[in-house]
């Protein structure tokens, strides 16, 4: 594990658009991602032999609300802890500033969101489904 570098600068949007490919997520216009990478309030990436491969963020106000989000493992570096070493590091990160009482969250598919649990996530009781609006 000592190749591999965490560091806290925002990736490029062409190097998030190449680790999006390599996961199978949607692709995003450059100008889109330039925006929404510069608005991060934390983001941690760890590089391996001067490629980064895994990448993470955390979006919100900075004060009230915090989410993880876009956490990325080059399939080719993944059962590394590379995503634990981020979650950790963001996590840490957002513990040191939020106020008691903020909301801390994420949205995580169903096959990794027992994953988050370890690092104090809880799931949402069936009565307080999240939601999201598509932008069209």
């Amino acid at each position: 594990m000592n190749d591999y570098l965490l560091k806290e600068n925002i990736l490029d949007s062409q190097t998030v658009i190449q680790l999006r490919s390599l996961v199978g997520w949607d692709s995003l216009s450059e100008a889109t991602l330039t925006k929404a990478l510069a608005n991060s309030i934390f983001f941690a990436s760890i590089w391996h032999q001067g490629h980064a491969v895994a990448m993470g963020r955390i979006v919100g106000d900075g004060y009230q609300y915090f989410y993880l989000q876009d956490m990325i493992v080059d399939p080719a570096h993944q059962k590394l802890g590379l995503c634990q070493r981020i979650t950790e590091h963001l996590v840490s990160k957002v513990k040191d500033v939020a106020e008691p009482g903020a909301f801390f969250g994420l949205m995580a598919a169903e096959n990794v969101a027992d994953v988050y649990q370890k690092y104090g996530f809880v799931k949402r009781p069936t009565n307080m489904p999240g939601m999201v609006m598509p932008i069209n």
